[in-house]
């Protein structure tokens, strides 16, 4: 989500350095590491998961609820935010592939009527940031509603007509600006092109298939408990719980629960070709070549690390929770991160 842009940036950079090493450190280096961070800064609690070559560590340190002292657990759910845009882009691309779908017809062509420029954008102008429509948070009634009330839920749709009565931002496939509207309008387009709400097509599609049990789609009001961890504001003098701040009650664009586990397992199965046919996989992979971008491709990211090795994935921010998924192009590193708290300064440390 947009207000977590900069956090998203800090987490990719903590998985770059993750990713440059030669071999995986041992659990209890790994260990070793994440209580350091815990201890040196206000970060209440982390996860870190490393996979080389099918070898999998998972560690965790910190909290996961401040308020009852209950310390994080490597097998602790929480919000990951953007990272459900690469699922939704997932099950397009599934689409894609059994022709039902095509990456460029028209939003007009595939939802009629539903935005206002929709013959000049494409499908695939969706998936990697291109299209010009307006990003809602910038419109209203979002940005009054969630000034008023953090944990107010906007319908989507709603949401969605905000910006589909507005002109466009620019020529689509032009240039690249991050809009979650963009994952919002796919989501409408999935849902007419199948007749299934999106959460049962993920389920069909991604949970099911993969056994990722730990993962669900929650639209509207968020509830903790269980192994949810709780989020936190650590940018002041003591933590403050935001783990029911909605920012408006994502859907499409960042309502998805998971844990390191399922997420490492997903993000493997999709570069690996399992979810998707390679060729397509190829096109979530290469970032668009336009103005301003910053390595947007369809529904993933292409993005360097301190060793020269390339990675893919998707940084996802939501409130008090920062999450990082990445696998090299073979899938034969892999790493997950997520922090319970929301601190520049602590995910730079």
């Amino acid at each position: 989500m947009r207000p977590y842009a900069l956090l998203a940036l800090a987490g990719a950079a903590l998985a770059s350095a993750a990713l440059a090493g030669g071999a995986p450190p041992p659990k209890s280096e790994l260990q070793r590491r994440a209580d350091r961070l815990i201890e040196s800064t206000a970060l209440p609690g982390i996860v870190t998961l490393l996979e080389q070559d099918g070898r999998r560590t998972v560690v965790a340190a910190g909290l996961g609820d401040v308020a009852r002292r209950r310390a994080m657990r490597p097998d602790d759910r929480f919000w990951v935010g953007s990272i459900t845009k690469a699922f939704v882009a997932t099950v397009v691309m599934q689409l894609v592939a059994e022709g039902r779908l095509g990456l460029d017809e028209t939003v007009e062509q595939v939802l009629p009527g539903r935005i206002r420029e929709g013959r000049r954008i494409r499908l695939r102008h969706l998936l990697n940031h291109t299209s010009g429509i307006p990003e809602y948070m910038g419109l209203e009634p979002w940005a009054s509603a969630v000034a008023g009330n953090p944990r107010v839920v906007i319908p989507a749709r709603r949401l969605v007509s905000s910006a589909a009565r507005l002109p466009l931002d620019f020529e689509p496939g032009s240039r690249a600006s991050y809009s979650n509207t963009n994952y919002l309008v796919l989501a409408e387009i999935l849902e007419r092109a199948t007749g299934r709400p999106i959460a049962r097509l993920l389920r069909a599609r991604i949970f099911g298939p993969l056994g990722l049990s730990a993962t669900g789609f929650v639209k509207g009001r968020r509830a903790v408990g269980g192994n949810r961890v709780r989020g936190c504001d650590v940018s002041g003098l003591r933590p403050v719980d935001v783990s029911l701040h909605r920012l408006g009650g994502p859907w499409a664009d960042g309502a998805l629960v998971s844990n390191a586990r399922d997420l490492a397992v997903f993000v493997g199965a999709l570069l690996r070709g399992k979810l998707v046919p390679p060729h397509l996989v190829a096109l979530m992979t290469t970032p668009t070549k336009v103005p301003v971008s910053h390595g947007e491709a369809m529904g993933l990211y292409k993005l360097p690390s301190p060793c020269g090795r390339w990675y893919y994935g998707h940084a996802g921010g939501t409130p008090g929770y920062v999450v990082w998924a990445a696998g090299s192009r073979d899938a034969s590193r892999i790493v997950v991160l997520a922090v319970n708290g929301v601190s520049q300064p602590g995910l730079q440390a």
